[in-house]
């Protein structure tokens, strides 16, 4: 399985894409490679071209502000051994029966070289029990490679962090994808909120832009439209339960339990960022209930008390039958091989009472979202409709929104 909490906030549209040279002795593959790269470079002078349009008069279209985005923004070093112990013994727990829980719940293709490249140092401190490296890790997350495919952290993208310099086109091409992703915000919630809500304690090492006055983590416009969108779709009858396949780092599961204190979220991901969006959600929500893997059964009664529950993705198959209100799904489902997409929308089918949310890819996927065979199993569809969240910066977004009624 592999999950995702979101389109990139930096996105992977790589406008300095490393040239492999081994290609030059390919001709076939040399004339490829150089077409990708001219495709790419006439994408990004298009999207800066009419983001500069829409928002050039716009008083936050301030490009010479953008390497202020990076700067480092640590979190509080607070002693917080004990948050990790917890985390620690779900994870092993988790890492232990995961190995017999079926391919479906083990990690994927798409998500296999991040594993191996990018998670062995967290998965080693984890299964260690190496608080204090793990702290390193997670106090640092956003930009450690701890949080890689959850976070956005950029790829290919000189000088963010080191301090040097970022180029003009650059930093235009950085601030109208923001300004694009803030005023889909704005549209997409009907103008009900000011910037502040979008505000977040700060955890880890983020980055991301101010805008309004507010300083914006990774996906926070996204997060919090979708979190507002579920809230809107709940009511009395359905109950407050929410179930989320690949939270990502909890950034969506903190402003819908934060704005809703009613609201029971249960999330289920790969073990590795189960242990993460944990930390992320114990720290940015002290006072929220936040249950872990081998603390609770996935019970009727446990269910129906208010704050977070995080399990790994196996764990879906316990959930009671029609107990969920809305089901959520970003990005991840259309990561997977046809045959776990299935096992999955099965699972959604069988627990989900009301609707049923999600965001992926239509084209650039090994099964189209279009495809997923959700109306054959007994939803109506309510809607379908370009997500938008990556179009500022990628004017051939295939991201589409899809929301079923069960």
């Amino acid at each position: 399985m592999g999950v995702r909490s979101g389109p990139k906030w930096i996105w992977v549209l790589i406008i300095k894409t490393p040239m492999n040279y081994s290609v030059l002795w390919k001709p076939r593959k040399l004339y490829a490679a150089v077409m990708r790269r001219v495709v790419a470079r006439r994408a990004t002078i298009r999207a800066i071209k009419a983001g500069k349009q829409r928002f050039g008069s716009d008083p936050n279209f301030r490009p010479e502000l953008v390497p202020g985005y990076f700067v480092a923004r640590p979190g509080d070093d607070r002693d917080d051994s004990v948050i990790l112990k917890r985390i620690i013994s779900a994870y092993k727990l988790a890492k232990l029966n995961q190995k017999n829980a079926g391919e479906p719940f083990n990690v994927s293709n798409e998500w296999l070289p991040i594993y191996e490249r990018n998670l062995g140092p967290v998965m080693r401190a984890l299964l260690s029990e190496d608080i204090p490296e793990l702290r390193r890790m997670y106090q640092n997350f956003f930009r450690d490679p701890c949080s890689t495919g959850l976070a956005g952290l950029p790829i290919n993208i000189p000088n963010l962090f080191s301090g040097g310099a970022i180029n003009q086109k650059f930093r235009e091409y950085i601030i109208c994808g923001v300004l694009h992703r803030y005023d889909l915000w704005k549209r997409r919630t009907g103008n009900k909120y000011s910037a502040a809500v979008l505000s977040a304690p700060i955890v880890g090492n983020p980055y991301g832009p101010t805008i309004d006055g507010v300083f914006m983590r990774p996906g926070a416009d996204y997060h919090h439209y979708y979190s507002h969108a579920m809230n809107e779709l709940m009511d009395s009858r359905q109950g407050k339960l929410v179930m989320e396949l690949g939270g990502g780092f909890g950034g969506l599961a903190y402003y819908l339990v934060r704005d809703n204190p009613q609201v029971t979220y249960v999330d289920f991901d790969l073990p590795e960022a189960t242990a993460l969006a944990s930390y992320y959600l114990m720290r940015s929500l002290p006072s929220v209930s936040i249950r872990l893997y081998g603390e609770v059964e996935l019970s009727t009664q446990c269910l129906a008390i208010p704050g977070c529950i995080m399990m790994p993705s196996f764990e879906i198959r316990n959930m009671p039958s029609k107990s969920v209100a809305v089901s959520f799904n970003s990005y991840s489902l259309a990561e997977m091989s046809p045959a776990t997409i299935h096992v999955y929308l099965d699972q959604i089918a069988r627990i989900t009472r009301g609707y049923f949310l999600h965001v992926n890819h239509n084209r650039n996927a090994v099964l189209s979202a279009d495809n997923f065979g959700v109306e054959q199993r007994g939803f109506k569809l309510v809607h379908r409709q370009l997500a938008g969240w990556t179009q500022g910066i990628n004017p051939a977004s295939d991201e589409y929104e899809y929301l079923y009624q069960a």
